[in-house]
């Protein structure tokens, strides 16, 4: 293997083109850069890096290997990150999981465990992307995959299905009256709250529906669920949002479901995850299975 600097003095120099703003990176000199750069093409026989009179310009070879090289540096860094992080407690959780899902579905349920495990102190942060355990500083997830296996998720994460998703179309009792939708056929007559994450959500409601006319226009589109919830209840329009996330609203009132036979079951389903090997830890092991207690009635 060629030598570390000189590899890192390339990396920088051709991720920049300039030994100066590389060697400003690296806290040396341009001319150090620039010597590790030669040094790394005398290793390997081949140009890496023109030096012209408008500054570097990288060669085929070059170019070719500045990004395995950027990427190897990166995990690198992620790494040592990942172990130079502060310890924290042994019961000391930090978990991450959808903003809807916090809000809706979670929360609701913190303060059960706590007073079942109060020596667990727990950080709960919401993404709406997926999480590299790897790298954050993340204990656990509970992320949302459209898997029909465990086994489906990344080489490295440990994924245990809690429960599915059932979507329902939901409006305002208000709006149903001014505009009464009996039939699924009555849809066109409805303004169709949209999900930015899920844009084929409409066309599998009107697959299942069974409805082959021309579909009406799309109406507003939010990014989550809990603002399609929002816009629902204030008679905005219809929308579809997993049945989990509406049980209080369609309990008082404030949302009716009136196709209720016309539901979709999505194939994945809400995953908790963790890297390989850590789900033995104490407290992970501890809030998995509180979670997997919360969960049993919504896996049947």
């Amino acid at each position: 293997m060629p030598s570390l600097n000189a590899l890192r003095a390339f990396e920088a120099a051709g991720r920049h083109l300039s030994f100066t703003r590389a060697a400003t990176e690296l806290h040396v000199t341009q001319g150090a850069v620039s010597r590790l750069v030669k040094q790394l093409e005398g290793d390997l026989g081949t140009k890496l890096l023109e030096r012209g009179p408008r500054g570097l310009a990288l060669t085929a070879a070059g170019a070719a290997y500045l990004p395995s090289l950027s990427d190897a540096f990166q995990r690198l860094t992620a790494a040592t990150r990942l172990v130079a992080r502060p310890a924290r407690p042994v019961n000391h959780l930090a978990i991450t999981m959808l903003p809807t899902f916090a809000m809706r579905w979670f929360m609701p349920r913190l303060a059960g465990f706590h007073r079942r495990h109060p020596a667990i102190t727990v950080d709960v942060t919401a993404v709406d992307r997926p999480v590299d355990f790897s790298a954050e500083p993340v204990d656990v997830g509970i992320q949302y995959g459209p898997h029909a296996a465990a086994a489906d998720w990344p080489a490295g994460l440990t994924a245990e299905f809690l429960m599915g998703e059932t979507v329902i179309l939901v409006a305002s009792p208000a709006l149903l009256k001014a505009k009464p939708l009996k039939r699924a056929a009555d849809i066109g007559r409805h303004v169709l709250l949209t999900h930015s994450t899920r844009p084929r959500a409409w066309a599998e409601w009107f697959a299942a529906a069974g409805l082959t006319a021309a579909k009406p226009a799309a109406g507003p589109a939010f990014e989550h669920f809990f603002m399609s919830i929002e816009a629902a209840v204030n008679g905005l329009g219809l929308a579809l949002v997993p049945e989990m996330y509406v049980r209080a609203e369609l309990a008082d009132g404030r949302l009716a479901e009136p196709l209720p036979d016309i539901r979709l079951q999505r194939p994945g389903g809400y995953y908790l995850l963790c890297l390989a090997g850590r789900e033995r830890e104490p407290a992970i092991r501890t809030f998995r299975d509180w979670l997997l207690a919360e969960t049993a009635p919504l896996r049947k």
